[in-house]
């Protein structure tokens, strides 16, 4: 492993305050997202309900309640 992939780097799309993630995180991270993504788009996995609901809300411009 090179050392540069385990300096840690702002999370994109964050504020500067967020947690940092090694660049080996951000991969891995990456991969199991784009991996689930292909499952979903082959209707290998079913599309989780939670997420349906998300965007049924986001369509619809409701916002989220937040949870403490």
């Amino acid at each position: 492993m090179d050392e540069s992939d385990d300096e840690f780097e702002p999370v994109p799309g964050m504020r500067h305050s967020s947690p940092a993630l090694s660049r080996s995180v951000q991969a891995q991270l990456g991969q199991r997202l784009r991996q689930f993504y292909e499952s979903l788009a082959l209707g290998e996995t079913p599309v989780p309900d939670r997420f349906i609901e998300i965007i049924n809300r986001l369509d619809q411009g409701v916002p989220e309640k937040q949870q403490s």
